[in-house]
Formats: C-alpha cells, structure tokens, sequence
C-alpha cells in the first residue's frame, strides 16, 4: 500500500505533534482521498483521532486540486499491512514501512463505542499484551517520514 502525504502551506508538519494531515492512498486499483486529525485531550483517555475518507476516480485531478489551493506533497510511503481482528473487538495491523520499520497498531474494531471507553479497552488491551506504552506513535507515518528525510 503506497499514499502520498501533502504539506499545508500553514504547515501540517513542524510542531511536536502536528495534530493534522491529508494523504492520498494508492490501494490497487483504488485512490482514496483522507483527512485525518488527532485530538490529543486532557490524558490517555481523550486521545483519538478522526480520519474522513473518500474514494476518487481521478489521481491526477485529485493532485492538482491540492496544488491549486497550495497544499504541496511532502513524501511517499510504501507500507505493506497485514491486518486481524481479534475477538471481533480489536483490529491488529501488522505494518512494514519502508524506510521506517515495523509497526505494530491496535484500534478498537467497533467505532460505536465511545471514545474514552475504547481507549481505556486500549490501554488495558497493551497492558494485557506487556507492550510499551512509551513507544507509542502518535505521529503517524507521515511525520516519522517527514522528519526523517528533513534531519
């Protein structure tokens, strides 16, 4: 799975945690168009992101459209994922990114569930599995990346 992260001219990338970006996901046959942003909150529990996604027929257009309101790309990613779900309530993603590394995500599979409830199962899921929480990334891939190329 390859996508292409864009650059806002305000800038998506630059903070600690840059709390927002917008990719173009190449999958097969299909381009998906996606905004994402993380809300950090208060404390473990608040952390979330929202993600819109939207397929689109055109890549071409799609790019010039970003361009023409001046958000530029920043990188490619190439990532194979392997993905599960477990006990019907977690989505276990295996990850190799190229250039970064394996990864490990884990998102609660049921997004009915309200958000301070699906991160405590979270939180109590890694705990379950003896992962460390410090190494958790908040960043995403598109900043790892960023901040990769731009060091």
């Amino acid at each position: 799975m390859t996508y292409i992260s864009h650059q806002k001219i305000q800038h998506f990338f630059g903070g600690d945690i840059d709390d927002e970006c917008i990719r173009i996901r190449i999958q097969k046959d299909k381009y998906i168009l996606c905004y994402k942003k993380i809300y950090m909150g208060n404390d473990e529990e608040d952390i979330h992101i929202v993600e819109y996604e939207t397929e689109v027929s055109n890549l071409d257009a799609t790019i010039n459209i970003l361009k023409g309101v001046r958000i530029n790309k920043v990188c490619d990613l190439i990532k194979e994922r392997d993905s599960f779900i477990y006990k019907n309530l977690f989505e276990i993603s295996l990850d190799n990114v190229k250039d970064l590394g394996y990864f490990i995500e884990i998102e609660v599979y049921d997004k009915n569930i309200p958000i301070n409830e699906a991160n405590q199962l979270l939180l109590n899921f890694v705990k379950e599995l003896n992962l460390d929480i410090t190494r958790r990334n908040l960043k995403g891939y598109s900043y790892l990346m960023y901040d990769k190329l731009n060091k």
